[in-house]
């Protein structure tokens, strides 16, 4: 058991600029997504790019000489850790920007804590649900409905499919902060390259099965995108982010949900020419207010709690 050292204040400046970095960084990675769609399908471009991400980080763990846990059971929490994150959802966002566009997929998966608050209050109810997460929960909601669009329930197509593959890839990055809490201890750079090595694997059987990347001819454009997704959004950001954890605490990890949802429209609309549009505009802003309300990040008149109880 190593000792810790006395925390001293962060410099808030710095800690505000590595957010800003890590949100631009997570907002971007859907633009990139569509450019290694062009010629790369989901599954070969998940593990493409989680290969990149492994490599990367698996220097920088030899570098520091951290600590790599060995035993069998934890490889296996390493895998599950993987496929909740990047494997997983990485993938179902890969599959639902073929139909959809980049800025719309950044705003739906920034409501993971709109739908972790909606299952906490009608199933689970382990914890208390405040006045301003209740409202916070019907505002973001109806954010997701303009983004959506009304005319979407008049049929289902592929783009509505997509839409809605990418809303439940959020719920898996809501399950793996609950599960990497077990990972405690460990260097979280270890843990970041251990989960993207077992999603990797898992992964590329599965892209070898169903998409035959052995015969793909990939564009030097798309490959170019794969590489920096792989480096940048899931090496240095997810590095990034642990620290911002540690330093910034939940008011860090909350609002790089919806800098991550800004970010994602600037990309997708002013460098990839997307449509943006004012319900588009008007769900996103109703998106983030519903996040920051459901973290308790506005100023409320009541303290007051209402308790759904087991």
């Amino acid at each position: 058991m190593t000792s810790e050292r006395p925390k001293s204040e962060p410099n808030m400046g710095l800690e505000i600029a590595a957010l800003l970095f890590v949100g631009s960084l997570w907002g971007g990675q859907f633009g990139l997504n569509k450019i290694q769609l062009e010629t790369i399908p989901p599954f070969t471009s998940a593990a493409l790019r989680l290969a990149v991400a492994a490599a990367f980080l698996w220097i920088i763990v030899a570098i520091r000489r951290d600590t790599v846990p060995l035993d069998a059971r934890r490889w296996r929490d390493f895998v599950i850790q993987g496929l909740l994150t990047s494997g997983g959802p990485g993938v179902m966002v890969l599959w639902g920007q073929q139909y959809i566009a980049s800025a719309l997929a950044a705003i739906l998966n920034s409501t993971t804590p709109i739908f972790a608050t909606l299952v906490t209050y009608l199933v689970t109810r382990h914890e208390r649900i405040g006045s301003q997460k209740l409202a916070g929960l019907a505002v973001g909601l109806g954010g997701v409905v303009l983004v959506v669009g009304i005319d979407a329930l008049k049929g289902v197509d592929k783009g509505l499919i997509g839409q809605i593959v990418v809303m439940v890839s959020s719920l898996g990055y809501g399950a793996a902060a609950v599960f990497g809490r077990r990972f405690t201890g460990i260097s979280p750079v270890v843990v970041a390259a251990a989960a993207n090595t077992g999603s990797c694997v898992v992964m590329s059987v599965v892209a070898l099965i169903v998409e035959k990347p052995l015969s793909l001819e990939p564009s030097t454009r798309s490959l170019i995108a794969m590489v920096v997704a792989g480096i940048l959004c899931n090496g240095i950001a997810v590095i990034l982010y642990y620290r911002l954890i540690g330093t910034l605490g939940s008011i860090g990890a909350s609002s790089l949900g919806y800098l991550k949802a800004a970010f994602g429209v600037l990309v997708g609309c002013f460098l990839l020419g997307e449509p943006l549009t004012v319900a588009i505009m008007a769900g996103l802003a109703a998106v983030m207010v519903g996040v920051a309300a459901i973290n308790e990040q506005l100023p409320w008149p009541s303290s007051r709690h209402v308790e759904k109880r087991a």
